[in-house]
């Protein structure tokens, strides 16, 4: 009995000790950790208190990755372009400290979206040494930028979107890697002028001959600041952004 006894009582301490972790290992942060996941635009304001929340969270923000990934079957360019706030996170996490070789753009088909139009976007705390979460696309945040074109911005939109919408074409066709966006946004719903002239930017770009997955024409609620004394006006100009892959890098003038 005592034999017995004593045997058990060897293999509960040596069951214990093998699932404890290494010394100096945190168990938590063995694996990729999803923090946020956005199904829709969100305000400025959510998007602040989420990353006060992140910044409290991490306790080596110099050693770790943070991972956008967006939930699309769209290349990562469009994708990214269409998704929820991904190039507004990037650019707010800087202002965190994280340096764009910290701050990762992914493409993922596994984490389908609620929005058939707009696809989600997620947040990932990725520790040292870890791997990133699955993926099909990955681009670190310098070489993916969302690009304003047009040179006379009115309401929410750019006046010369005509002039804007050829420039978009030369560049798509000059680099395949490259894609284009067009959105219409609206305040409570598009207006006819803005209407006519998304039509008249879909029709550029389809006859443009440029393969349909490399530019999108898309209505979109205004989610930022908006004035009510005076009420500000419904947009009538399209807005359009050139999606430039940067190669090596080396940021495009």
């Amino acid at each position: 009995m005592h034999v017995r006894s004593y045997l058990l009582s060897a293999l509960l301490l040596s069951s214990l000790l093998c699932g404890r972790p290494a010394t100096g290992q945190n168990s938590v942060n063995s694996t990729a950790r999803l923090f946020v996941r956005y199904e829709r635009a969100v305000s400025g304001h959510r998007i602040s208190e989420d990353l006060l929340a992140l910044r409290d969270s991490v306790s080596r923000k110099d050693t770790t990755l943070i991972a956008i990934r967006v939930c699309s079957k769209e290349p990562l360019p469009l994708a990214a372009a269409n998704a929820v706030n991904p190039f507004n996170l990037a650019d707010l996490l800087g202002g965190y400290g994280y340096t764009p070789q910290q701050i990762m753009f992914l493409r993922s088909e596994d984490c389908p979206s609620a929005s058939t139009d707009t696809p989600a976007t997620e947040m990932w705390v990725i520790p040292e040494g870890v791997a990133l979460p699955p993926h099909a696309d990955a681009l670190k945040s310098n070489e993916l930028r969302l690009v304003p074109l047009g040179r006379k911005p009115f309401n929410r939109g750019v006046r010369d979107y005509k002039a804007a919408l050829n420039e978009l074409v030369r560049d798509l066709q000059a680099d395949p890697d490259d894609a284009g966006v067009v959105f219409g946004y609206f305040l409570k719903s598009p207006s006819p002028a803005l209407r006519r002239r998304m039509r008249e930017a879909a029709g550029i770009l389809r006859r443009s001959g440029l393969p349909a997955n490399r530019h999108l024409v898309r209505s979109r609620f205004w989610n930022d600041e908006t004035s009510t004394i005076p009420p500000d006006s419904e947009p009538t100009y399209p807005s359009v952004f050139l999606v430039d892959v940067v190669k090596n890098s080396a940021v495009r003038k």
